[in-house]
């Protein structure tokens, strides 16, 4: 198990988002992403606390909010300097989300021996496994603390095969304020399948079990993921659990650094 993982910078940003946790948690337009400060409401949080934290971090997210918008504001608040990767923001309500996720796993079975868990406090070698496999799939992950709850609820499901060994997650973070204007939203992703079991429906089936455990576990109104605008696979997974893109919604990540951000 490692408590922060990733480039020196990336370590430093996770360090602080778990000092900054009491302050984020009575501030409902930040969000800690585990990995990245995400701000939902610039001028309710006022920008020069976002000036102020964006700039120790060379960083900052800026979920599900208009293409135009949030590149304008970055750009005329931030610095016409800072790069601006966008990322597809897709939703569905809890009505649709279900349905579909239903109908996926009904038509990815198991196979015999494995074994699905879901973790909201995994143990250290359950960490480990987690935080493996979604570095071999090219998933930044999240740091041990934040897979443990420790600062909002988190779902991490896990599949299992015959030998007892990881082979697809998911997480399920509930990390919207109750005051803000995305409440009632939460978001999942974290999806990683191992290459030796990938072309089975494991992603989207791993993400499904995820989806509807959540929903009774955290009881969320709105189903949010993200997903690059060239990662067809990825698309295609979380569309079939019921999620849509909403032309022009998109999720930015403001950045100040040569810093890489998974898919």
């Amino acid at each position: 198990m490692t408590d922060f993982i990733g480039t020196e910078n990336s370590v430093s940003v996770q360090r602080r988002l778990q000092d900054r946790q009491p302050m984020i948690a009575q501030t409902p337009g930040l969000v800690n992403g585990g990995r990245v400060l995400h701000c939902l409401d610039p001028d309710a949080v006022g920008w020069s606390v976002v000036h102020q934290l964006a700039g120790e971090d060379k960083l900052m997210g800026f979920p599900v909010i208009d293409h135009d918008l949030a590149l304008s504001l970055i750009h005329d608040k931030l610095g016409p300097h800072w790069k601006t990767p966008v990322w597809h923001a897709l939703l569905g309500s809890k009505e649709q989300v279900l349905a579909a996720c239903s109908m996926v796993i009904e038509s990815v079975p198991l196979a015999t021996g494995w074994s699905v868990v879901h973790h909201s406090c995994p143990n250290a070698a359950q960490l480990e496994q987690v935080q493996a496999l979604n570095a071999e799939t090219g998933v930044a992950p999240y740091p041990a603390y934040y897979m443990r709850s420790e600062a909002v609820p988190v779902l991490t499901t896990c599949v299992y095969d015959g030998a007892g060994d990881l082979i697809a997650t998911a997480s399920v973070a509930d990390r919207y304020h109750r005051d803000s204007r995305l409440a009632g939203h939460m978001f999942a992703g974290m999806v990683s399948v191992s290459e030796t079991k990938r072309g089975r429906g494991l992603g989207k089936l791993v993400n499904a079990l995820a989806l509807v455990k959540s929903q009774v576990q955290f009881g969320w109104t709105v189903a949010t993921e993200q997903v690059a605008a060239d990662n067809v696979a990825s698309r295609a997974m979380i569309m079939a659990c019921g999620l849509t893109h909403d032309a022009g919604l998109v999720s930015v990540a403001a950045m100040n650094s040569d810093e890489t951000f998974s898919r």
